[in-house]
Formats: C-alpha cells, sequence, structure tokens
C-alpha cells in the first residue's frame, strides 16, 4: 500500500507535504457578488475602486465604461453609465464600496509599515519611530477585537447572575 503517484495539479509545501492548495478566503469580486447580489454592480464597483483586480486588467487595463462593458456580458445594451452611478446610491452597493474601500486601506497600511521598516533597517532613526507608533497604532485594532472576543464568550446569564461587588470607594 504506497502513496499513489503524484498529480500534476499538486504541489509540495514548505513542509515537504503533497497535496493541492486549497484557499478559503473568497476573492475582491466573490465578495462583492455577495454583498451587491449582482456580477454587474460588483464588476461597477471594481472598475471604480480597484480596476487592477479586474481580470486580465495587467495586460490590458479598462480604459473606459465602455470597455468594461464591452468585457463583461453581464452588462445588457440598456445598461448605461448613470444607471450605474445610481446603483452605487443603493444600500448594498454602498456597503460593498465600503468593504472595498476598508480592504485598499489595509493593503495600503500594510505597504507603509513595510516602508518604515525597510527605512528603520537602513538606519533611518526617523522612520524607526514612526515605524514604532504606526506599529502601536496599526495593531491596536487588532487587540481590541481579541478582547472583545474573549469577553463575547461569556454567556449573558452569567453576566446577570454575578453578585460580586464591583462598587468602588476612596477613602482618605
Amino acid at each position: 500500500m504506497g502513496r499513489k503517484p503524484k498529480d500534476s495539479s499538486e504541489k509540495s509545501s514548505s513542509n515537504g507535504v503533497w497535496g493541492k492548495s486549497v484557499s478559503k478566503e473568497k476573492s475582491i469580486y466573490a465578495t462583492l457578488k455577495e454583498i451587491t447580489g449582482t456580477d454587474m454592480k460588483a464588476y461597477y464597483i471594481m472598475f471604480l475602486y480597484c480596476p487592477e483586480y479586474l481580470k486580465e486588467a495587467d495586460r490590458k487595463p479598462v480604459k473606459d465604461f465602455e470597455d468594461l462593458k464591452s468585457r463583461y456580458k453581464c452588462f445588457s445594451e440598456t445598461i448605461t453609465e448613470d444607471i450605474c452611478k445610481r446603483y452605487i446610491m443603493e444600500q448594498g452597493c454602498q456597503t460593498a464600496v465600503k468593504w472595498l474601500l476598508k480592504r485598499l486601506h489595509q493593503k495600503k497600511m500594510i505597504e507603509l509599515y513595510d516602508t518604515y521598516y525597510k527605512k528603520a533597517l537602513d538606519g533611518d532613526v526617523q522612520a524607526f519611530k514612526a515605524w514604532q507608533d504606526f506599529s502601536d497604532k496599526f495593531f491596536t485594532e487588532d487587540k481590541e477585537n481579541e478582547l472583545t472576543k474573549l469577553l463575547n464568550r461569556i454567556p449573558d446569564d452569567d453576566l446577570v447572575k454575578d453578585e460580586e461587588d464591583y462598587s468602588y470607594s476612596y477613602e482618605e
């Protein structure tokens, strides 16, 4: 009972284990489509805010709305750019845009973190100070989220039944 021969689609990971690579993260497009409910709105939002992530954009960037419309069949002949601009006012599109801008902002923050770090390694004292300050702010949100997750594990009943006296009195 030996191991079956390697499939050409399998890859070796850093630990020497062979297997197919699997990503559980959804693509930008898939997330936008899930939020907005349509391909057209997802592609239009990507066109506005991150055209570099559209299919084949690295080889042939999308020039304008008509170019976008010609590349994706979900845009019918009756759909105009003005109609798509109105879609942006819908709650689902607003939520999708906000989600996307947050992701793009996070990417820029990581790039800034790396820039400060590289400059600090080169001996730039100001960059080192900036990197330290930036790190404190950049990772603060994660610490708060971890604390919130921990606190959310406490059942509400335990909080209501708690008979501990947390009052504080100060005497001199």
